[in-house]
């Protein structure tokens, strides 16, 4: 097609397969076809032999995403993994019959805890933005209003400009994991709400080890009370 601005993301699922989205709007079949793939290709007999199947893998925390009305859109799988290795995650969607399809192919994405982030932006509180689901979940067992988005940082663009509506005269604190790529995530957040949000910190939390998160930070025994003084201290 005629686009002329790159719109073809394509990335590694944690079972070892690929998926291609176009966001010009070509179907996957299309894009294959254009390069003389098959679907099958998408699927390579080597990497299904070196990790087991979605089926094996033992799901360890599935984290729910909702729009404005409760209903959920998608969701994020974490598999347990042995201590030490790379956390491994896959995103499905309702099919609407009780099941899952395991891809995000037309699904309307959303914030993590819409609902509640929409709550917390009228009533005026602090909306804190992690990189991850389980730090939300962190934060909101300490009464704390969070959000991320769906695949947290990487390579790709995760973090959506259609999130940034939500946000509006909102308080924000971004907390990036300790890494490059957090470090960049943190930035490309920041600046999607620049003049939308009434303020936008970023907080780099001291004393976090290397890729460390506001997770590994409370559970080091920092408390609730010393991160909302970082952030009356950390500048907009």
């Amino acid at each position: 097609h005629n686009d002329r601005h790159p719109s073809l993301e394509v990335w590694e699922n944690p079972d070892g397969s690929a998926g291609v989205k176009c966001y010009a709007g070509c179907s996957t079949e299309q894009v294959l076809a254009a390069i003389g793939l098959e679907p099958r290709d998408l699927f390579p007999a080597k990497a299904a032999s070196n990790k087991p199947s979605r089926k094996a893998r033992e799901i360890e925390k599935v984290y729910d995403y909702h729009d404005e009305n409760g209903n959920l859109v998608h969701q994020t799988v974490r598999y347990k993994v042995p201590k030490g290795e790379r956390k491994e995650f896959s995103q499905r969607r309702p099919n609407g019959k009780g099941g899952f399809i395991w891809n995000m192919e037309g699904v309307k994405r959303v914030p993590y805890k819409l609902p509640e982030l929409i709550k917390g932006v009228e009533a005026g509180e602090t909306i804190f933005i992690p990189e991850g689901e389980k730090d939300c979940d962190n934060l909101a067992a300490l009464g704390l209003t969070a959000t991320t988005n769906a695949e947290g940082a990487g390579k790709w663009n995760k973090w959506k400009d259609s999130y940034v509506k939500h946000f509006s005269g909102a308080k924000v604190v971004i907390l990036p994991d300790n890494d490059d790529p957090g470090r960049r995530h943190a930035e490309q957040v920041a600046n999607s709400l620049d003049g939308v949000a009434a303020s936008v910190r970023v907080l780099e939390l001291p004393g976090l080890p290397h890729k460390g998160d506001v997770s590994d930070w409370l559970q080091a025994g920092y408390t609730k009370e010393e991160l909302l003084a970082l952030v009356e201290q950390a500048p907009e």
